[in-house]
């Protein structure tokens, strides 16, 4: 896994907290990540270009970099595999 413009691993922080929009899927797609889709994985992720990152509306783009072209070089995209993972506070 490497990132197109040479980030290393990087956790983009949502503009607002506790957004709705910031995992989500439907039914007939794979998921989407922030309001009007930031990063979106389609179904069938490694066939086509139909993926596409647009980093800004729910979460911020790293510094420097261009929302649609820091993480493949390209808005849109073909994914091989695609991990999801989930933060979650544990209560003590």
């Amino acid at each position: 896994l490497r990132c197109h413009s040479g980030l290393a691993p990087t956790k983009m922080k949502l503009k607002q907290r506790n957004d709705p929009n910031a995992v989500f899927q439907r039914t007939s797609t794979g998921p989407f990540f922030g309001a009007g889709a930031d990063i979106r994985v389609s179904d069938n992720a490694n066939i086509g270009a139909s993926s596409y990152t647009r980093v800004g509306g729910s979460y911020e783009c790293p510094a420097g970099q261009t929302g649609k072209l820091f993480l493949t070089g390209d808005e849109h995209f073909q994914a091989s595999e695609v991990e999801v993972f989930s933060v979650q506070k544990t209560e003590e």
